[in-house]
């Protein structure tokens, strides 16, 4: 939303001129005649003024484009000069009141005079006007700080009346009426005050300014979004900025998705108010996306320095659900190496929001290299006779090979090469592959680990 300060500024201007007219005419004859509850008015009128020139600075302030230290602009100097005018609504009503209580226990004398009566209305008129033509004039541009000053102007027209209806009394013979008005019109003050606190924090703490149900509404409805989250807005109601996330299919290319987030862009900044949209794209996961899941994770891992040995996703009724084979360092704690996957699971979790749940198998993992030592020719051939066996005692294995046996800290290391039918699946392969390092562990003593390779058969 472009803002018309020039605008502003002169609306400032005016109200300003206007305002010292009717404190000049007030302080003027309250010197003149005496009445010091004409000079309190006058003093508060003349505060308008300055009030003015607080705005007058905070709106040339606010007008600047943004940089380096502001890069969102200086749009909240405005709000802030608006919460200092909120301030001084409230001292102009504690020093109403202050003076008031004052009065119930020692009326002043006062000096009553068509003069004086004449500056009370003359100002008040001046006053009422400017303050309704500041208020129309606010609404119109948009501006917190000429609606608290709007507000402060016409506030000012309740402590006149106050003390026209005191003098009037007063005259009557009722001197204890008029502090009893100015009380009451203190209390208003107060509460013009709190208003204007009320409509400006929320853009100073951030808060929300547009629901995000109307705003994912919006989003929803843009051909090609998947999905969307993290939808925030900040600032003024007449400046809001968003931020949110969407997902689209994760087989578009850049520029394809580059175009859906600007079509989010373009629709949102058409909504009243907002003025900065900022849209995230990411893929949208699946089941089908099962490497991005793994990717992520095995990132994850290494953060922590532990390592996945194995890894596969489940979907059930549309959750799913991680299983995890983590290996870590076997010289630490159960409690520790606990804890260790306990952060690794939590950190999944916060990073893949559509994974709901995550199983971990704890596991030792080699974290240095081991030294080995080959074994006899007579274990060797042992061994070889062992293998040779059990391979001939499982159906679609054949050919054993490329043998290989050593012996790491008292425990043998078996790796064997065997052919297979490479037209069976890859699930029945692994089958058999298990079957022979059983077989393997069964018939040869002190295994310490088995790897079995299958190549298809030519």
């Amino acid at each position: 939303m472009n803002r018309d300060y020039p605008a502003i500024q002169r609306v400032l201007v005016i109200t300003f001129v206007l305002n010292l007219l009717a404190a000049i005419a007030k302080l003027g004859v309250g010197l003149w005649s005496g009445a010091l509850s004409l000079i309190a008015d006058g003093l508060d009128t003349l505060f308008d003024g300055l009030s003015n020139v607080i705005g007058l600075i905070a709106v040339r302030m606010s007008s600047q484009p943004p940089d380096e230290e502001h890069p969102y602009g200086h749009r909240k100097f405005e709000t802030l000069a608006a919460l200092f005018i909120a301030g001084a609504l409230f001292i102009t009503a504690w020093e109403l009141a202050k003076g008031a209580i004052d009065r119930l226990f020692d009326p002043p004398p006062l000096a009553i005079n068509m003069w004086s009566i004449g500056a009370l209305l003359f100002g008040g008129a001046i006053q009422a006007a400017t303050g309704l033509w500041e208020r129309h004039k606010a609404r119109q541009l948009g501006s917190e700080v000429l609606l608290a000053d709007a507000r402060h102007t016409l506030a000012s027209i309740g402590v006149s009346a106050a003390v026209l209806v005191g003098l009037g009394l007063v005259w009557l013979g009722f001197p204890w009426v008029d502090p009893l008005v100015a009380l009451l019109i203190a209390g208003i003050i107060a509460k013009i005050g709190v208003d204007t606190v009320r409509e400006n924090i929320p853009a100073l703490v951030d808060r929300a300014p547009l629901d995000a149900g109307q705003i994912g509404a919006i989003v929803a409805a843009v051909r090609g979004v998947e999905s969307y989250h993290r939808i925030r807005s900040r600032g003024p109601i007449d400046m809001v900025a968003i931020d949110l996330h969407v997902r689209v299919a994760p087989n578009l290319s850049v520029q394809e998705a580059n175009a859906i987030a600007d079509e989010v862009r373009r629709r949102l900044l058409t909504e009243p108010g907002v003025d900065d949209v900022t849209v995230h794209t990411e893929a949208q996961r699946g089941p089908d996306t099962a490497p991005d899941l793994y990717a992520a994770t095995r990132l994850a891992a290494q953060e922590l320095g532990v390592t996945l040995h194995e890894w596969w996703v489940q979907m059930t009724d549309h959750d799913l659900s991680m299983n995890l084979h983590v290996g870590v360092d076997p010289n630490l704690t159960l409690a520790d190496a606990h804890h260790l996957v306990d952060q690794l699971e939590a950190m999944v979790l916060e990073r893949l929001p559509e994974v709901k749940s995550v199983h971990t198998h704890l596991e030792p993992a080699n974290a240095e290299i081991l030294p080995s030592a080959r074994v006899s020719s007579g274990l060797h051939q042992r061994v070889a006779g062992a293998v040779e066996q059990a391979v001939d005692g499982i159906p679609n294995l054949h050919d054993p090979h490329d043998l290989r046996v050593r012996q790491v800290e008292g425990k043998l290391f078996i790796t064997v090469e065997v052919m297979v039918d490479g037209e069976l699946s890859l699930s029945d392969a692994h089958d058999l592959s298990t079957q022979l390092q059983d077989a393997i562990r069964a018939t040869v003593p002190n295994v310490g680990e088995a790897l079995v390779h299958l190549e298809p058969a030519h």
